[in-house]
């Protein structure tokens, strides 16, 4: 990536109020941690946060520039009339319902239509905004909720940056594809496949990956790695789950990384994973309600602290058998990631969101915008509203929301 990270991160630039590098932790991850600019009065903690952790000072840099700028990109701009807004034209619209991504009742509703391009035909399409757009929208806007909300579960799903729209685009298949495939996994209570670092070649573990996994076990972190068994797939998805505490509270945390190189994926992961750890131990949990529904990151959070949920993760892993660590794959363009998703049945509509993004963020090149897959395991953000299951055939035998936040 050639873009500009400090001055994306930079306040005079728009993106962001206040950014902060802390220096590596107990288990050496470098933090990049901002504020979003455009979070609205209301937006507090994972509301307006944005982040990322790295072994390398630069990767939690880019890595944490580019989730801002796609995280603010979700939020409506004044300029999406001229840019976004489609015209009333069915047959460019796409049936939202049989792919999960909202519920029938919405089509009483006069939602916004936004302009997507069809990956898989190129061809216009038409996506619902409101599958695009992501809180705190409301706030921001100085509006109420709309009616049409309850029958759609936002999320940033999706959401990607970079120094150009392909690069976007692969970023945000890439996501759509690992959540896609550990949801699955997850509804389905299957076994992931547990590997264990030592059976890579020496050189492989003097790197990056090896030297964060003695740190995090210098530092008493309690992790299984994994990948999703996924025959066909071009990604290999690592999955790190930590189980931890802080003070007497327990909790669960889990971090993904789709990639080609099982390396590269299994790093991904355990980062991601260490990240989480450390948002648990840096807030102070809620007393989350039994008979309460998970309703965002927060409650999620939460109820990802208390013991039946934690136990119920541990149980899961414990049926991990151990298997080798896949061989790497070839690197896939966005095309050989398309041809995967059709085969599958799941549709890929690119929504181009640049146009929300500071004056000063554009000249520095970034790109940004959404990634909808109708047809793929949605990444549930509010359980109460049933989205994840509203899909024809789509059946869950896990009694837990998902731990991912």
């Amino acid at each position: 990536m050639s873009v500009d990270p400090v001055r994306t991160l930079d306040p005079a630039a728009g993106l962001v109020s206040e950014a902060t590098v802390y220096p590596p932790n107990e288990t050496g991850l470098w933090r990049t941690v901002a504020v979003l600019a455009n979070a609205g009065s209301s937006g507090e903690g994972f509301a307006s946060a944005v982040g990322a952790f790295d072994v390398r000072r630069r990767g939690s840099l880019v890595r944490g520039a580019g989730e801002a700028v796609e995280r603010f990109a979700l939020v409506p701009s004044p300029a999406d009339p001229e840019h976004l807004l489609a015209p009333d034209d069915a047959e460019r619209r796409v049936d939202f319902v049989t792919g999960g991504l909202g519920r029938a009742s919405a089509l009483a509703c006069d939602f916004p239509w936004y302009r997507a391009v069809d990956l898989l035909s190129g061809k216009e399409s038409h996506v619902p905004g409101p599958v695009v757009d992501y809180q705190p929208v409301s706030d921001y806007l100085g509006v109420g909720p709309e009616p049409w909300e309850r029958f759609f579960d936002a999320s940033p799903n999706g959401a990607a940056s970079g120094p150009t729209e392909a690069f976007a685009q692969r970023a945000g298949l890439a996501e759509v594809m690992e959540r896609d495939a550990f949801l699955a996994a997850w509804h389905a209570a299957a076994p992931l496949h547990r590997v264990d670092i030592d059976d890579l070649p020496v050189a492989a573990k003097s790197q990056s990956l090896g030297v964060l996994v003695e740190a995090a076990r210098a530092a008493g972190v309690n992790h299984t790695l994994a990948f999703i068994p996924a025959e066909g797939s071009p990604l290999l998805t690592a999955v790190c789950i930590v189980i931890g505490a802080t003070g007497a509270t327990p909790f669960g945390a889990v971090g993904l990384k789709a990639s080609p190189d099982p390396v590269t994926a299994l790093l991904g992961a355990l980062q991601e994973g260490l990240q989480i750890r450390e948002l648990f131990l840096s807030r102070e949990a809620s007393a989350f309600d039994v008979g309460a529904s998970v309703t965002d990151d927060s409650s999620r959070a939460d109820f990802w602290s208390t013991a039946p949920a934690v136990a119920g993760l541990q149980d899961w892993v414990a049926i991990f058998p151990l298997a080798a660590i896949p061989e790497p794959q070839p690197v896939p363009d966005v095309e050989d990631l398309l041809k995967y998703f059709a085969r599958q049945e799941i549709g890929c509509h690119w929504v181009n969101l640049t146009h929300r993004l500071p004056l000063a963020i554009r000249e520095l090149g970034w790109v940004s915008g959404k990634v909808i897959c109708p047809g793929a395991v949605q990444l549930t953000m509010d359980e109460s509203k049933g989205l994840s299951l509203s899909r024809p055939g789509f059946v869950s035998s896990n009694p837990f929301p998902h731990p991912l936040i």
